[in-house]
């Protein structure tokens, strides 16, 4: 196991929510700088173009170099301005289906360019709210059909999925580990994968290290964002702060498929010290991997291939005597 961990840089600018602004905006240097005092990261995760364009591109470049960090995924914006509020790669206007691949397809060049591997799509937007509101025939042949376009631009960037079950829409068509690979397997390219975040799955009802295992079972296990919630919403609170033994299992299991990329943490610390926030994040990551070594992998093996629930606590409690 070899990761990297990484911060959006979203997070140092504008932060709300719909009822106030809890951090002012930033433009894009400022936001480098902020993002630089972050200990423990050696990366970004970044929206594009919604943070930078194609006009920036060389400016973004020189602050990458600048403050020595790398770019651990782009995120296309296919989510905010009222422009794919009915959806994007399942909007009914085919022209606004056109846009959204040729985005997506500008995405992946400038990522190559930036030194990027992984281009991930959250198609928030793409979905329905109401029963008899869409054609589900028809949006999954344009899902499936759109994102092998996309992916075919270039076989040298992954294109990553990132599903999540709601919000904004009631119910987003990639909205589970399953619908995800789903998607991947009908689309058959090689460089079409996952992004899984740890949120998303909680409150799915999913176990995060039984996605991260089924996405790695099919070689299609991208790349992490992490995050907690109390499995009711996406809170997005600070990683490790409230569904602690999931993280021991995930990074367990983490370690048995010897993961090897970038963790991205995807928080929204609303009104608490953005860089500390981060900063706790990633080193809750970091004592969580030490602690399944504390516990030895070979004593956790022996409790997954017993099943023996009561010998299974007994032995994650003694981390605490």
């Amino acid at each position: 196991m070899e990761v990297k961990y990484a911060i959006g840089l979203w997070l140092f600018g504008a932060i709300s929510d719909r009822f106030t602004t809890y951090h002012p905006a930033r433009d894009l240097r400022e936001k480098f700088k902020e993002a630089s005092k972050v200990r423990g990261a050696e990366g970004l995760e970044v929206i594009y173009p919604a943070e930078f364009g194609d006009e920036q591109l060389d400016e973004f470049k020189s602050l990458l170099k600048e403050h020595g960090l790398k770019v651990a995924g782009l995120l296309v914006d296919l989510f905010t301005g009222p422009k794919w509020i009915y959806g994007s790669l399942t909007a009914r206007d085919e022209k606004l289906r056109k846009e959204a691949i040729a985005l997506a397809q500008r995405a992946m060049d400038v990522a190559k360019e930036i030194g990027c591997e992984t281009v991930s799509l959250w198609l928030g937007q793409d979905g329905y709210d109401y029963v008899l509101q869409a054609d589900y025939k028809k949006a999954w042949d344009w899902l499936v059909e759109g994102v092998r376009e996309i992916a075919s631009h270039r076989s040298d960037v992954k294109v990553a999925l990132e599903y999540k079950l709601k919000e904004p829409r009631t119910h987003i068509f990639v909205g589970t580990v399953g619908k995800a690979l789903l998607i991947a397997e009908e689309v058959g390219l090689k460089n079409v994968g996952l992004t899984i975040d740890f949120g998303h799955a909680l409150y799915g009802f999913e176990n995060p290290a039984e996605s991260v295992v089924l996405a790695h079972r099919l070689g299609r296990l991208f790349h992490l964002h992490f995050n907690d919630n109390y499995r009711d919403w996406d809170h997005d609170l600070i990683t490790g702060s409230v569904n602690f033994w999931n993280l021991l299992e995930i990074f367990y299991w983490l370690k048995k498929i010897d993961y090897r990329g970038w963790i991205s943490m995807d928080i929204y610390p609303y009104r608490e010290d953005v860089v500390k926030a981060c900063e706790r994040s990633i080193e809750n990551l970091k004592l969580a991997e030490r602690l399944v070594d504390k516990i030895g992998v070979e004593n956790l093996d022996e409790c997954v291939q017993e099943g023996d629930a009561t010998k299974t606590v007994a032995t994650l409690w003694k981390l605490f005597l």
